[in-house]
């Protein structure tokens, strides 16, 4: 049977967001192993890790913005090019110093990936099956969510290495169908729009500033003279930011996007759903770890629930949205998420298994019901060759809300105990130390899912306000002529 030129499309933005994808959740497996083979520090590992979300979350708009002025093809396939390079030289690195500017690499070409394989699928697919299609690609990555981690605990165990180069082959592959396949749905349009540089040197300030008072405020304290420096120095380049966006004829994000309601409203849902939601694996990996005293590849089976559930409403989602609208399927989706975070709010350190399980399950349908609904009906609203950047405005919030969900739960999970206590618990099991302690761990990963159940609620909100389904281009035909 010949594959039409949607599901090749749909087959070609899977495969070169897939290895992103897996390569994140098997590298995390990877890292003890990583630490003492490379001879390195937990905080030295932890850089390759930093590294790469720091430069997915600055440069999203960037290609965004540049898939609309160069073409998505021809992007997607230097995105191809850059991850594969990117895995080859991060498997062949001797030193921590080597691996994390190999990974700058992957991130350039995993955030290129990220940005456009939305866009090239909302490109291919007819808006009566744009849900189906995007529920099915949120159903393949979120099952390299559940494999990643059984599959690094396989590759580390055989050389820690393989945890890039099985990136390799999965890169070459996605390569030789998007030259032979991929379309240009566009026209390029750089010779008539020109690029704004000033304004991604002010949002990339904007971002670093924010990220660096979020995520460290709490060593010197929020309100320490660097901090408030810090602060202000994000304020003053957000707002120059914004006044440079509105007053050129082609800014680097068209803040003019924000006034389609449904664009907006659901921007607005992706960002305070990933603040909920961003920290809310590393949580369980420290339950299971810490507390219970597990192994890592054990651990990472057991919170299996969690993208389990993903797996089989991202489809189910996309499909319910194609027939009854976007607004009310992605907002139940976040009411279901909620009631997951609520049942994890309330574990002890001794709770069944089956319960935390169930609480997982039911988080991950939610996400799977909300993410692929939102997704199809904000990238519909927008004309085509405003897709680019509508993409990579998501990605940006995505990124930078699980940025602020860690940042918002380190500290209180910190603050249950000391630190001396944490790590003791890693070195002996959960289960070996003393109760109290074990208690007093729990609870401050509890009071963050708290926090997160909490952070739905205005998510909730936000997709409820959207306004009703709308299609930029009326008369797009998958099927019609495109260039090559």
């Amino acid at each position: 049977m010949t594959l039409t030129y949607k599901w090749l499309a749909l087959l070609i933005a899977s495969l070169g967001t897939l290895g992103g994808v897996l390569n994140g959740t098997t590298l995390l497996i990877a890292l003890p192993t990583i630490m003492i083979a490379l001879n390195t520090t937990l905080i030295g590992v932890m850089a390759p890790i930093i590294v790469y979300m720091l430069v997915t979350t600055i440069t999203a708009p960037l290609w965004g913005r540049a898939a609309d002025l160069y073409g998505r093809k021809r992007l997607y396939l230097a995105g191809l090019v850059l991850f594969t390079l990117g895995s080859l030289l991060c498997g062949i690195s001797t030193d921590i110093v080597q691996l994390t500017g190999f990974r700058v690499f992957q991130a350039v070409g995993g955030s290129i990936l990220i940005a456009n394989s939305t866009i090239i699928v909302t490109d291919a697919f007819p808006r009566g099956e744009l849900g189906r299609a995007n529920g099915i690609l949120s159903m393949i990555l979120a099952a390299a969510s559940v494999v990643g981690p059984v599959l690094g605990g396989v590759l580390t165990l055989i050389d820690w290495r393989l945890n890039f180069y099985f990136n390799i082959p999965i890169g070459l592959a996605a390569l030789y169908l998007g030259v032979r396949y991929l379309r240009e749905p566009t026209l390029p349009r750089l010779g008539a729009e020109r690029f704004d540089y000033a304004g991604l040197a002010l949002f990339t300030i904007a971002v670093m500033t924010l990220l660096v008072y979020v995520g460290v405020g709490v060593v010197p304290g929020f309100l320490s003279p660097v901090m408030l420096a810090t602060l202000g120095i994000f304020l003053v380049s957000l707002v120059l930011f914004v006044r440079r966006e509105n007053s050129i004829p082609n800014p680097l994000i068209d803040l003019s996007l924000f006034r389609i309601q449904i664009v907006a409203f659901g921007q607005l849902s992706v960002f305070l759903n990933a603040i909920a939601r961003g920290a809310v694996m590393i949580l369980l990996i420290l339950y299971f770890q810490g507390v219970r005293g597990l192994d890592p590849l054990t651990a990472s089976i057991l919170i299996a629930p969690l993208a389990v559930g993903l797996v089989i409403m991202g489809p189910v989602g996309g499909i319910l949205s194609d027939r009854y609208g976007s607004r009310s399927i992605s907002t139940i989706g976040l009411v279901i998420s909620l009631v997951g975070l609520a049942g994890l709010a309330v574990i002890r350190y001794d709770t069944p298994y089956t319960w935390i399980a169930l609480s997982m399950f039911v988080n991950g349908m939610g996400s799977g019901l909300f993410a692929s609904p939102n997704t199809s009906a904000v990238m519909a609203a927008v004309p085509p060759e405003r897709r680019g950047i509508t993409s990579s405005v998501r990605a940006l919030l995505n990124n930078l809300g699980m940025v602020i969900s860690m940042a918002i739960a380190m500290p209180v999970l910190i603050g249950s105990v000391s630190m001396d206590q944490i790590m003791e618990m890693f070195v002996i099991g959960g289960m070996n130390m003393p109760i109290p302690v074990q208690e007093a761990v729990t609870a401050g990963i509890t009071f963050a899912f708290a926090v997160s159940t909490l952070l739905t609620v205005p998510a909730v909100i936000a997709s409820a306000l959207r306004g009703a389904e709308q299609r930029a281009d009326l008369h797009h035909e998958a099927e019609g002529p495109q260039r090559a």
